[in-house]
């Protein structure tokens, strides 16, 4: 073999470990088990170790029921995550459907997975921009065409930044009919005007518009009511995942935080001995040399996607620290790519590394995904806060409110401020609805 032909065969062969090693480290735990199970069936070289089987009570210490994962989607967490993923799918199989380029087919996939288990997409475009690889060079005006495209997609209203625009959507989409225009206009305007009380709503109502006749604002507020506050509504897994096994523990010690990786989260494989005692030390088939060869690949892949995983979770908990002692409040902003500028990896293996990974620690079991948080920077001082824990504190003074004098957004904004987080109304009542917290005159309870 010349040395041309040599160098081009070691360089196939990095090529397909290094796929093969980006392949494994982006798997969910699940998806790792089936891929797992066809190197077994197609490799003799491979077994299983042998592990003790563990009791009910064990099998607990290390995987998590929904009501213990943490994070905005709270005890629900694990049903919508099935029902996220059945959701996503069928959004990604609708892109074939549409004339769309590759490109801009290309920047649709990447706006679904930034899609929450509502169907919203509340991250903006440039925060979107900051937490993809810098390799997949992606600009403003690509993501917000492709965005364009998206929000056509079935059902109607998917890919809206909040409920308003939702629902803005769906109306666009039925046919013209005498209840549209006033409809459009509730939604655009009027929206926390609607509460329970039909007759009140009505007379709010009929102050935005006064020319328009009851009949009409009765059908409008009746087709308001037949539209679906989120999109994702619906999608549920038929076969809901009922526990999660974290990648790695956070606990704390007499040092501080820290990370240990979770055994039980990666298939407990290795090298067939029997196998390999009979192997003969020399005059191997080629074959045999490229079985051998395989299941060594798929064993550094697994030790690879077990050392990025534990590396990413020091990282995160090295910056978040607070947050594993104050909770969400703690949250300080965190991108993937200065996560990969410090680990000395390219951004996508920090995005692989934290896809469907989990974590837990003495306050739940958070997604990795979680503790990456988009900045805020205040206009005033110049300070930068994280979007959760902003979130977090908005949700804290709620919580705290007299509920027969509940914060308006305009009390909020200024709530806010005396803690330095600087917002606009609109960012407030943004947050709010992302929280699921309804309006002021809502929340009121009476006296």
């Amino acid at each position: 073999m010349t040395l041309l032909g040599y160098k081009l065969k070691q360089t196939q062969q990095l090529d397909r470990r290094l796929q093969q090693s980006l392949r494994v480290l982006q798997m969910s735990g699940i998806e790792l088990e089936r891929e797992v199970e066809n190197w077994l069936s197609d490799n003799p070289l491979l077994e299983r170790k042998d592990t003790d089987e563990f009791s009910d009570a064990e099998f607990s210490h290390y995987t998590a029921p929904a009501r213990q994962i943490g994070g905005d989607e709270g005890e629900d967490m694990l049903s919508n995550i099935a029902g996220e993923q059945d959701f996503k799918q069928y959004l990604h199989a609708q892109v074939c459907e549409h004339p769309l380029s590759d490109q801009e087919a290309a920047c649709v996939h990447i706006l679904i997975d930034f899609l929450d288990e509502q169907g919203y997409l509340t991250d903006s475009i440039e925060d979107i921009l900051d937490h993809t690889p810098l390799e997949w060079m992606l600009d403003e005006a690509m993501l917000q065409h492709a965005l364009t495209a998206l929000k056509k997609f079935d059902p109607a209203g998917v890919a809206a930044a909040d409920l308003n625009e939702s629902l803005i959507l769906q109306i666009e989409r039925l046919g013209e009919c005498a209840a549209k225009p006033a409809a459009l206009h509730i939604v655009r305007n009027a929206l926390d005007s609607i509460d329970g009380n039909r007759s009140q709503t009505l007379a709010r109502i009929k102050k935005h518009l006064p020319q328009t006749d009851s009949g009409t604002l009765e059908a409008a507020l009746d087709l308001i009511a037949s539209l679906n506050p989120f999109p994702a509504a619906g999608f549920a897994s038929s076969t809901p995942t009922p526990y999660i096994r974290p990648d790695v523990w956070v606990e704390e010690s007499k040092d501080g935080w820290t990370v240990s990786f979770n055994e039980d989260s990666l298939p407990p494989l290795q090298m067939n001995s029997e196998y390999c005692e009979l192997m003969p030390s020399e005059g191997l088939s080629p074959e045999w040399k490229e079985k051998i060869g395989e299941a060594r690949q798929y064993l550094d892949a697994l030790e690879l996607r077990k050392a990025t995983v534990v590396r990413l979770a020091e990282y995160i908990v090295k910056h978040q620290a607070d947050f594993f002692t104050f909770g969400e409040i703690g949250l300080v902003p965190l991108l993937m790519k200065d996560a990969a500028a410090e680990l000395g990896v390219a951004e996508s293996t920090v995005s692989r590394a934290a896809n469907q990974k989990y974590l837990s620690c003495p306050r739940g079991v958070f997604p990795l995904h979680y503790f990456f948080t988009s900045a805020v920077q205040t206009e005033s001082s110049g300070e930068i806060f994280s979007q959760t824990a902003a979130k977090a504190v908005l949700s804290q003074l709620i919580d705290n409110e007299d509920k027969h004098k509940p914060h308006t957004d305009e009390t909020i904004v200024r709530l806010l401020k005396l803690r330095g987080i600087e917002v606009s109304r609109r960012t407030v009542a943004k947050y709010r609805e992302s929280l699921g917290i309804p309006a002021a005159h809502r929340r009121k309870t009476a006296e």
